[in-house]
């Protein structure tokens, strides 16, 4: 299971995905579909753990400061789920 580190100076945290900022993870996954190949493995492993953890987030009410509206939340996570289907290399 994917974890990331925040923090800023000596003060470090290791979070799970699910509780982390989803304005932060938002930013994350548009950055991995705009920089990497989505037919990698690796990158295809990473961005589906993101959109799980997205996905959670959005079946629950806002707790960030910074929310996004859930419809449009929903959507662009099944249309990264679309991406995902066709690269997906547990079909092949």
């Amino acid at each position: 299971m994917l974890q990331m580190v925040m923090g800023s100076g000596d003060e470090k945290q290791v979070l799970d995905l699910v509780d982390v900022p989803e304005l932060v993870l938002v930013q994350f996954c548009d950055l991995i579909l705009r920089k990497r190949d989505l037919r990698n493995p690796d990158t295809h492993k990473m961005l589906q753990e993101i959109v799980n953890a997205l996905k959670v987030k959005a079946e629950k009410e806002p707790v960030d400061r910074i929310a996004y509206e859930r419809c449009s939340l929903k959507e662009s996570l099944a249309y990264i789920e679309d991406l995902l289907k066709q690269f997906d290399h547990e079909g092949q």
